[in-house]
């Protein structure tokens, strides 16, 4: 056997046996191309290679939200220890994102995989490195003010402690339930019958219908009210590219109209809310 074969075999044992191994000393990201199928995230990377005699043949890297990979990448440019990383996030894994991101309470963990490749000649020696972030956002965290519809001075009807609470969400759609207070401060019955509805981000219109409430209030009577609405989760990547152009800023907006009557008078409460909401992706991929 030749000795370089020797040297190689015995570095590689070194390697694998967790003598030596490459380290990150610093790492910094900002978006690249996005585009209606893709994002792309363009990480630099300083790498601390102990054995600068054995080049990176590679950088692979992968982008996981709660466990779940939502891109992967290579290099496209190695220098010595800095490595410039492209690592594409298929849109269309946002609606997974999303899901898991709601499901955890609007505060998932990213992680990206950092496998730095060491060409031994026998073989190829990959040595995973883990930067993890924590994730958070109030989506949400909307406030909508009572509603409350008076004739001649008197307050008959209010719609008070209104908020928005989720309920189930999946790839196809996410239910938000509006909830509240109805109070029938009239000396006669009064009708809820309907919400009618839009939600839209960043202007486009992620959500829009008419959702059924058939609740009867007697006078001086009061009854909480929980009514969903819902989103249009395959609307996600689209909204997703709006989300990154705007600096990962979205402006929610949600108009809603519940209807009531009493006497043969119909009435359409109006409940309407703006809020904005921001993530941190390319800014969180540091140590």
């Amino acid at each position: 056997m030749r000795v370089w074969h020797i040297l190689l075999i015995a570095l590689a044992v070194t390697l694998t046996a967790g003598c030596v191994q490459p380290g990150i000393k610093d790492v910094q990201a900002h978006w690249g191309e996005v585009n209606d199928q893709y994002s792309e995230l363009v990480v630099n990377v300083d790498i601390n290679n102990p054995l600068p005699f054995l080049p990176l043949k590679d950088v692979e890297s992968y982008v996981y939200i709660n466990g779940i990979q939502i891109a992967h990448g290579n290099a496209i440019d190695i220098e010595k220890d800095r490595v410039v990383l492209s690592i594409k996030i298929e849109n269309q894994r946002i609606k997974d994102m999303w899901v898991s991101h709601l499901q955890h309470g609007e505060n998932s963990e990213m992680m990206i995989k950092i496998v730095p490749v060491i060409n031994l000649l026998v073989f190829d020696y990959r040595y995973p490195i883990e930067v993890s972030q924590q994730l958070t956002t109030n989506m949400l965290g909307m406030g909508f003010k009572d509603q409350v519809v008076s004739v001649g001075g008197v307050d008959i009807f209010a719609f008070r402690d209104i908020r928005l609470e989720l309920g189930k969400v999946d790839n196809l759609r996410t239910e938000l339930v509006v909830s509240g207070t109805a109070e029938n401060n009239a000396p006669v019955s009064i009708d809820i019958s309907k919400i009618e509805y839009s939600i839209e981000m960043n202007g486009i219109t992620m959500g829009k219908g008419v959702e059924e409430i058939n609740l009867n209030l007697r006078p001086g009577e009061k009854e909480k009210v929980r009514v969903p609405i819902y989103l249009d989760n395959t609307k996600l990547p689209e909204w997703w590219v709006t989300h990154v152009k705007n600096g990962e800023k979205t402006t929610v907006k949600v108009n809603a109209k519940i209807y009531v009557s009493f006497m043969g008078a119909e009435y359409p409460i109006q409940i309407s809310q703006e809020t904005q909401f921001e993530t941190a992706i390319a800014s969180s991929v540091k140590i």
